[in-house]
């Protein structure tokens, strides 16, 4: 009753007074330490109570407490107090739980303390304001704490053994992350950097002083951030949590905090998100600081600006970049915070520390990508800003003379991110709205031309302007904006022409005229004319002229700027007024002045770039009246070719240009007079500067026009004087053309005349003075004859063709015979002269003796001579027309092929005179034609004579016959005659096609093109689809030829039969009649029918047959007919260059839209390859391989993949072709395949799917007897490569399921690809001086660094449970049966790696596979035996306890019970035994720890074997798994039962190495204790005595010293065990 009475209070008051009775009772430190086990922690609770006197109570029973545990050998219950601190909120009693926990911890043993660790984590967000004391005590159970390995199944299972919630692994990698920034700070006061004071309170565990000085008892800070920095790389956190922690490790300064954080960060940076908004305002807050916190030190800055150069998202933060780019080139604060921006003065500088530049480097490496990769609304807010301050940061280094001790790295960096930004900014920045001026892009000008840092910043600037180049490029300039921009490009120009005058490093032309190519339209005439002053800057870089070439270019001007030009009205070009007036000072050609004095001056001021303004101006004009009358030329890379060669030898074009320029006359004369003078002028001022069109020009002109040169005619006569031949030939004809003139005095002309005609002194001439008689005499030449056609006399003119007959006659000098045949010619054309018909006759045969050494000249005349002779007015002149016409004919024998083309025109002359098209740009005067010779029949008899010639069997004659037949066409083919004839010449031409030699081909081609252009609509379909029959037909067609007996098919020699050669069919009957063999006459007519065919097919798309087929396609014959386009795809790719050339100028013309074509007809042409890619021809072989590479390229998958396995069969095939340049084609096509699919697998995972499919038909097909077993080397070696590639690029989605069955297949590989060489070497190792170990170990190395290893490896990283599962029987199977060294040694390492890398999906099956290495560790070879042993160690890590115990049952048998073993040099399965346990010992420590009791007996035993080989392996593995002699002590028992066993065994090796092991017990006893105990002695007794019976034998001294150390120490024991004792005596 008094009981119930109590109060609530007493109660407790009286439970607290018996646990303070228990407390005070107990009188020894362990019955203390049980009590407070029992009762601290309860006692504890009642701190919570609502009664006063109790909490008093219980505070003075813990002083009592307190007093009692001072001593460290009492445990406290920290486990029960942790868990009590967890489950109470009473802040009072968390405050002494805490108290007795921190005393206690320090107390507890490694074990305990380790166990404790994941007590603490679990619940650790809750531990509100005690957080610090918990954290730091976790802090301390870091160091006894073990983590599993990485990746190992216990690591990934470890959150959820312990039971961590995520709140808790959350706020842990929270302070674990700022413990990684904390350093320890010398004031109170002062933060630590990425920490607010309050952080820095909470890790020093509220300020405590020495909480990380070891010598007072705190922890070791460094010690502690790894120990840390490990935790979090275990299982206990994802990715996610410790992303950041892992980011401030790798910028510790310590290498081994930031080595455990680079390795985090590679596995953990794959899976974080950096587009994440709420990741990147931490890092910001990181970088700048945020309140109280002070940004981070630079090395965790530069980290930090790693990653947002890998975030989009992070270029929307334009507020924070400006910011970052103010800081980043900001001068230091007045604190000196960081001193790592620079940008004040020299003077007041130092230099800067290494640390600082790589932060400002990594800041323009951020501000670049995000110029790269911003958003435009981002760039164009910050654009102005940055390059602002980017400029003043330059300028405030020193500009354009730079200080000392400057940071130039950065300066180049801001000087190539101002480009970026200025490119991706707005276009104020580049171009000012308000007055422009283009100040951005003048400073960097400036900057090019005089900034002295050096070559590597003028690299940087010339980048930037680059930048700004392709900027300003896409904007629309205004007329006052361009105008802004040429005049500073001219500017430009101006100023590097004299670096030195204009105080400039270096010229900015390059630059310069980029931007007037790429930013200024081609009717620029000012960017002309900075290309124009390109071209002449003779100083500058070779790159400067060329890019001045091409702006000169409308084709490549176009091709400069990214555009194409396919027509003229694609482009605008500059008026012809506009270049004259820009080219030749400005607007004094409007006024009165001299044009020539123009030109002078003009040509004096840019001496080194006038030849090149002057052609420009000239093409221009001349592109005007093309244009004007719609035959503009094609903007083409030969528009300039095109444009010279229209001028020159087409008639429409020069009668077009003839009508624009005499417009250009009436409208604006001076313009056209001062280009004539220019022209001019070229010629006058520096006859050696090269070809001058002036002649060209002179004939185009009115004579109005012609009329201002006459006051300058005598400039020419130096020019005919001098030594220049080619200048010379043509002053002479100006001369002529000029002095002519109706304003030229009769008197001046006559006194030239005379003066010339003294000059001509040719039968004394000698040296420098032929030259001037040269000149005189042409230019006398065209004087006569362009006088005679004008009405007017020159001289006498009957005299000077006298002595022309003379010189002819009598001079054996080449240059006077050329200035002859070139007067004579002048004038027989203009018909100047009459000659007799004995003259004719005599200087007939006179010209075709020189003719026939192919002198051009003389043949020309030689047609020309015949244009003074009327065929009608008697029968001598009939026979002079006759006699020169064979003489021409006879010229077939001339070898020269050019030189037929001078006798087609020479013939032209002879059948129709000036009617001949070759003679339309000979009238170089304004006037009609001059006056025809009668000609009657003589084209049809000439062309009739062509036609059948070309059918002739005589090469030569064939050859020549159809260039004249060409020429007929080209100068006559609008006559009745040529057309009446065209079907005939269409034939001939067509026979021609298959004739062997080139130039006939060439020549045929050409003829078909022209008789198409002259034929109607019926003769060009006929030719059409004859053409197109031969080509999409095997059959022969007339393109063929015929053979006949005489038919010449191979070349003399080409075929040698010892005394001659075959040549002719002929010669193929009589060599197969001797033979004796007449299927030779087929196989060599198969021969020549192909080379016909192939000939052919080259010629086709040779000199215009490419219209034929292209105007074909639209309205005729293969408009309707499409199956010439498979073929024509594959001859593209023909191994004839000829062949190749052909096809692509057709398909050019033919397909006007490539990519379409080949889609529209992509199944019918890949067919076609298919099929022709196994053809009996090897061309067709080849050239197929070649097309399917270049069709599959850059298509999708989706249209070739019905065709892919298909493809790959036959380039497999064609991989062991007989031909060698076929196998290079296939090889080739397999690299393209090859490449598109690793391609794929590179690519994003948009395009796993197309990877996956590719792979689906390509692995099998690489791993099938196609392939990888392939008998042909080269397919087997390519199949390896393409397989290693695959395995290297292939993500692991793609490539997981074809894992098995490549590990298995490699592996057999790494044989079958080793050198034979090396087995040979492995035979005869003594030949070389080398042992089988040595080589073995050689090749050992070979499998570690091989690519094929490498591969396996990549595979066994991607395996999963479902994969390994399938991988075991493969594996298995593999290991099995491969043969060879390289392949048994690469299956052991498949194991170890398994092991070490693929624990969690391996350990499943590992037991099996400890089991399988029982059969295959006895191997013949011995680094088979040690590789197998090796993996078997590994293996044991993840087997079961079960598994390693059989494998040691199973070493211990190969040692004791192996039959034989013993008597060989090396006994061998011993030897693998000690491998087996020494790899055990080595690579699985704690799984052989485990089973200690059993192995370490046996190795003890072993390792005393009488084999040294034996010995020393079982010696290591002792050393290796034991420390000292008290394992002997440990394990003394089990020793000597192993030992008594076989000191009975019948092999005497076995009886002494017991012994050996007895007497080593014994003497690693005595050598442990002072004095060996009773029961120790009792048991080494019976076994030291046995071992001492017996005979005799070499080595039993060791057994006898084990006696002598027994009685020593043993003595107490033995000396009362009489028997012993007696034993001992005896």
């Amino acid at each position: 009753m008094a009981t119930n009475s109590q109060s609530a209070e007493q109660r407790e008051l009286a439970l607290v007074g018996k646990v303070e009775m228990r407390i005070a009772l107990t009188d020894s430190d362990a019955k203390l330490e049980t009590t407070l086990k029992t009762y601290l922690a309860p006692l504890l609770l009642k701190l919570a109570s609502e009664h006063q006197s109790v909490r008093n109570k219980v505070m003075t029973i813990c002083q009592h407490v307190n007093t009692r545990v001072k001593p460290d050998s009492v445990q406290l219950p920290v486990a029960a107090l942790i868990k009590q601190f967890k489950e109470q909120h009473s802040s009072l009693i968390r405050h002494f739980d805490l108290l007795y926990i921190q005393q206690g911890v320090e107390r507890l043993s490694a074990s305990q303390r380790a166990e404790l660790l994941p007590v603490v984590i679990q619940g650790i967000a809750d531990s509100d304001t005690h957080g610090a004391t918990i954290f730091n005590l976790l802090l301390r159970l870091l160091e006894t704490f073990r983590l599993p390995p990485r990746g190992d199944r216990e690591d990934v299972e470890l959150r959820s053994k312990y039971e961590i919630r995520d709140e808790d692994a959350a706020y842990l990698a929270k302070w674990v992350g700022k413990f990684m920034l904390f350093t320890p700070v010398k004031s109170p006061t002062q933060s630590c950097r990425g920490l607010t004071p309050e952080d820095c309170i909470f890790i020093t565990a509220q300020s405590k002083p020495d909480v990380f000085n070891p010598a007072q008892g705190g922890l070791n800070l460094p010690r502690t951030k790894v120990l840390a920095a490990r935790l979090m790389a275990s299982g206990f956190f994802n990715d996610h949590e410790r992303f950041l922690p892992a980011l401030y490790a790798s910028a510790d300064t310590s290498s081994l905090i930031s080595d455990v954080g680079e390795d985090m960060m590679k596995r953990t940076l794959p899976m974080t998100d950096l587009e994440d908004e709420t990741l990147l305002q931490q890092l910001f807050m990181l970088y700048f600081g945020d309140g109280d916190a002070m940004r981070v030190r630079p090395p965790l800055r530069i980290k930090i600006l790693g990653l947002l150069g890998r975030s989009q998202h992070s270029t929307s933060f334009s507020t924070k970049i400006m910011t970052l780019v103010e800081d980043g080139v900001a001068p230091p604060d007045a604190g000196g915070e960081d001193s790592v921006m620079s940008g004040v003065a020299a003077e007041n500088r130092t230099s800067l520390g290494r640390e600082a530049i790589k932060l400002r480097s990594a800041v323009f490496a951020y501000v670049n990508y995000v110029a790269r990769s911003g958003a435009q609304e981002t760039l164009h807010s910050i654009a102005p800003r940055v390059v602002g301050r980017l400029r003043d940061f330059i300028e405030n280094q020193g500009w354009p003379k730079v200080g000392q001790n400057e940071d130039l790295v950065s300066r180049g960096y801001a000087y190539e991110v101002i480009g970026l930004l200025a490119r991706a900014g707005p276009r104020d920045l580049l171009i000012e709205s308000n007055q422009t001026g283009l100040d951005l892009l003048r400073w960097l000008l400036n900057s090019l031309a005089r900034d002295t840092a050096g070559n590597a910043i003028t690299v940087s600037i010339e980048e930037s302007l680059s930048t700004l180049i392709t900027a300003i490029a896409r904007f629309e300039l205004a007329p006052y904006e361009r105008e802004v921009l040429e005049e500073l490009l001219v500017e430009q120009m101006t100023l590097s022409a004299d670096l030195e005058a204009n105080k400039r490093l270096r010229s900015t032309r390059y630059v310069t005229v980029r931007l007037a190519n790429r930013c200024l339209p081609f009717d620029s005439v000012k960017a002309r004319w900075i290309d124009v002053l390109g071209i002449g800057a003779r100083d500058d870089r070779a790159e400067v002229r060329e890019e001045a070439e091409r702006g000169l270019n409308p084709y490549w001007y176009q091709m400069l700027r990214g555009t194409s030009a396919t027509g003229a009205e694609q482009i605008s070009f500059a008026s012809f007024e506009d270049v004259i007036r820009q080219f030749f000072g400005g607007r004094t050609i409007d006024s009165d002045v001299e044009p020539m004095a123009v030109v002078v001056e003009a040509r004096k001021a840019h001496k080194d770039c006038f030849v090149h303004m002057v052609a420009f101006a000239r093409r221009v004009l001349f592109h005007e009246a093309l244009k004007e009358a719609d035959m503009s030329p094609g903007l083409d890379n030969e528009w300039d070719r095109r444009i010279d060669a229209a001028a020159e030898t087409d008639p429409k074009a020069r009668s077009a240009l003839k009508a624009y320029i005499r417009g250009v006359h009436h409208k604006s004369p001076q313009s056209l007079a001062v280009l004539q003078s220019a022209l001019f002028e070229s010629l006058t001022a520096e006859p050696s500067a090269g070809q001058v069109r002036l002649i060209e020009f002179l004939s185009l002109v009115p004579d109005a026009s012609i009329a201002r040169l006459t006051p300058y005619v005598e400039g020419l006569l130096p020019v005919i004087l001098s030594n220049h031949h080619t200048p010379r030939l043509t002053a002479a004809q100006a001369f002529g053309i000029v002095a002519t003139h109706a304003e030229v005095s009769k008197s001046d002309v006559r006194s030239w005349t005379e003066d010339m005609g003294l000059r001509i002194t040719w039968k004394t001439a000698a040296g420098a003075l032929v030259n001037q008689i040269h000149g005189t005499i042409v230019a006398l030449g065209y004087l006569h004859s362009r006088s005679h056609y004008r009405g007017q006399s020159a001289g006498d003119a009957h005299a000077f063709t006298q002595t022309l007959l003379e010189i002819l006659k009598d001079s054996k000098d080449a240059l006077l015979r050329e200035a002859t045949f070139i007067a004579l010619g002048q004038l027989c054309m203009f018909r100047t002269v009459q000659l007799t018909s004995a003259e004719v006759k005599d200087a007939a045969e006179q010209i075709y003796d020189i003719a026939k050494t192919g002198n051009e000249q003389a043949i020309l005349c030689l047609g020309q001579l015949s244009m003074i002779v009327d065929k009608e007015e008697s029968t001598e002149s009939a026979a002079n027309i006759e006699l020169i016409e064979e003489h021409l004919h006879k010229l077939h024998e001339v070898r020269q092929a050019e030189v037929h083309f001078s006798v087609g025109e020479a013939y032209s002359c002879l059948a129709v005179g000036w009617q001949s098209d070759a003679l339309a740009t000979k009238l170089d005067i304004e006037g009609p034609l001059p006056a025809l010779p009668a000609r009657s029949g003589i084209l049809g008899q000439i062309t009739d004579r062509f036609i059948t010639d070309a059918t002739n069997t005589k090469p030569s004659l064939k050859k020549a016959a159809a260039i004249w037949l060409l020429c007929m066409i080209q100068f006559c083919g609008e006559q009745k005659e040529v057309q009446s004839r065209l079907g005939k010449i269409q034939q001939a031409f067509k026979r021609c096609l298959s004739d062997r030699d080139e130039l006939v081909q060439e020549t045929a081609s050409r003829g078909l093109g022209l008789v198409y252009e002259k034929g109607d609509r019926n003769l060009k379909d006929d030719l059409v689809r004859d053409l197109v029959s031969s080509f999409s037909s095997d059959k022969q067609t007339g393109l063929a030829g015929a053979v006949s007996e005489d038919t010449q098919l191979f070349e003399p020699g080409a075929l040698p039969t010892g005394e001659g050669s075959v040549s002719t069919y002929k010669d193929i009957m009589s060599l197969a009649s001797e033979v004796g063999d007449s299927s030779l006459v087929y196989r060599f007519m198969s021969m020549a029918s192909s080379n016909a065919i192939w000939s052919s097919r080259a010629a086709f798309g040779r000199f215009g047959l490419s219209n034929v087929l292209s105007d074909s396609s639209i309205d005729g014959y293969l408009a309707h007919n499409p199956k010439l386009y498979p073929k024509l795809y594959r001859y593209r790719f023909d191994p004839n260059p000829g062949v190749q050339r052909s096809m692509n100028d057709i398909w050019v013309a033919l397909v006007k839209d490539s990519s379409a074509t080949l889609d529209k007809h992509f199944d019918a042409i890949i067919e076609d390859l298919l099929t022709s890619v196994l053809g009996k021809e090897w061309r067709t072989r080849q050239a197929s391989c070649a097309a399917i590479a270049d069709l599959v390229q850059g298509r999708v998958l989706d249209k070739y993949e019905p065709y892919l396995e298909r493809i790959w069969t036959c380039c497999f095939k064609v991989l062991d072709d007989i031909k060698e340049s076929v196998r290079a084609a296939a090889a080739s096509l397999a690299r393209t395949l090859t490449g598109i699919l690793t391609r794929s697998l590179e690519a994003d995972h948009s395009s796993t799917k197309t990877a996956s499919a590719m792979l689906k038909h390509v692995l099998p097909f690489l791993l099938s007897p196609s392939g990888m077993e392939s008998s042909a080397q080269e397919v087997q070696l390519f199949s390896v490569v393409t397989l290693l590639e695959i395995i290297k690029k292939a993500n692991g989605q793609t490539l997981r399921p074809f894992i098995p069955e490549l590990v298995e297949r490699l592996i057999g590989l790494l044989s079958s690809l080793e050198n034979e060489a090396v087995n040979y070497i492995h035979l005869n190792a003594d030949k070389y001086n080398l042992t089988e170990e040595k080589i073995d170990n050689m090749r050992l190395s070979d499998v570690r660094g091989s690519p094929i290893m490498e591969a396996i490896e990549r595979g066994l990283d991607l395996l999963d449970d479902e994969t390994m599962t399938a991988l075991r029987p493969r594996l298995e199977n593999a290991m099995r049966t491969v043969v060879g060294l390289p392949s048994k040694v690469g299956a052991s390492r498949v194991l170890v790696s398994l092991s070490t890398r693929r624990m969690p999906v391996f350990k499943p099956v590992a037991d099996d596979f400890l089991k399988l290495l029982e059969k295959l560790v006895i191997d013949r070879n011995e680094t088979v035996s040690s590789s197998y042993a090796v993996a078997a160690g590994y293996i044991a890590r993840g087997a079961s306890d079960k598994a390693i115990l059989r494998l040691y049952i199973f070493a211990k048998k190969l040692y004791f019970e192996s039959d034989g073993d013993r008597e060989a040099v090396t006994p061998r399965k011993s030897v693998t035994a000690g491998e087996l346990m020494f790899a055990l010992a080595k690579h699985s420590s704690d799984r052989s720890n485990n089973l200690a009791s059993s192995i370490l007996p046996f190795i003890f035993v072993a390792k005393h074997d009488s084999k040294k080989t034996v010995k020393e392996q079982f010696h290591n593995t002792w050393e290796e798994a034991v420390a000292g002699s008290r394992a002997v002590l440990l394990y003394l028992n089990e020793i000597l039962t192993l030992a008594d066993t076989h000191l009975e065994s019948a092999q005497w090796v076995l009886k002494q190495t017991a012994a050996r092991t007895v007497a080593d017990a014994v003497m690693s006893v005595a050598v442990s204790d002072t004095g060996t105990s009773p029961d120790t002695a009792k048991v080494l007794w019976p076994s030291l005595e046995k071992a001492l019976g017996g005979k005799t034998w070499e080595g039993k001294e060791v057994v006898l010293g084990a006696l002598v150390k027994f009685v020593q120490t043993a003595k107490t024991w033995y000396l009362k065990e009489s028997n012993v004792a007696d034993a001992i005596t005896k």
